[in-house]
């Protein structure tokens, strides 16, 4: 009964995130004069959500750096991927961010109008999404990257894609790394939205350190090497307590 409750509580919850996107796109986004505008407003929506997510015990938030991670600015920032939720966590936490989304988001009906406008769609050549991703970094916005590209388990250890490395080799910003758990799987891949377990899932969110580009570039001045160098780095901080 209880998981039946909890089933039912994310789904409303979820249909009240579509229709506030919805909401958004048409209500408010064309009364605002700029992109900056338009973030601020996605953030503060998903904020919002996030505390309804919360309140009704679908899950808890621990940080720690809690004011580090709400202070990063115009960042490569990488992350661990173990739910659906993680992205919307992050970006209620991290103002003025953006990340990479999967194509298929761009033709839903619910969110295809905020995606279009603010994020930074797949692409099928790395150079159009290298240089949205650049774009959006010149414009000082944090753009968010899951580098293992799927989510995952805390003992799961995907393998890590170059991508953070090619952004920050192109736009010399920093990487910011964030280790991200979940208690229990929650919104895991191949798992239904609604399954939202019997209990509250704890999320805990750890600030794990951050490369500076830079200092890397000038070590590491060939770009195979830096790129090798740099998703080791995050591979070894991410994953540090693995074999």
């Amino acid at each position: 009964m209880k998981k039946f409750i909890r089933s039912t509580i994310v789904i409303g919850l979820f249909g009240i995130f579509g229709i506030g996107a919805l909401f958004i796109q048409y209500l408010i986004f064309p009364f605002q004069k700029n992109e900056r505008e338009k973030y601020n407003t996605l953030q503060k929506s998903w904020e919002f959500f996030v505390w309804l997510l919360q309140k009704t015990e679908i899950l808890k938030i621990e940080i720690s750096n809690i004011e580090k991670i709400k202070n990063i600015k115009n960042s490569i920032i990488v992350s661990t991927h173990p739910s659906f939720a993680d992205i919307i966590i992050l970006m209620s936490l991290i103002p003025n961010s953006t990340c990479f989304v999967a194509e298929r988001l761009t033709k839903n009906p619910f969110l295809k109008g905020v995606v279009k406008t603010l994020f930074i769609p797949e692409a099928s050549t790395i150079d159009v999404w290298l240089n949205k991703a650049c774009e959006k970094l010149n414009e000082g916005f944090n753009v968010i990257i899951f580098p293992m590209g799927i989510r995952h388990r805390e003992f799961e250890t995907p393998k890590i894609r170059r991508g953070a490395a090619l952004i920050a080799q192109k736009s010399e910003r920093n990487i910011v790394m964030l280790n991200m758990k979940t208690s229990f799987d929650f919104l895991q891949i191949n798992q239904p939205f609604y399954q939202a377990g019997e209990e509250t899932v704890l999320f805990n969110i750890d600030y794990s350190g951050e490369i500076n580009t830079t200092s890397e570039l000038r070590k590491y001045p060939e770009d195979v090497t830096f790129r090798t160098q740099i998703t080791k780095q995050i591979t070894k901080t991410l994953y540090k307590n693995k074999k």
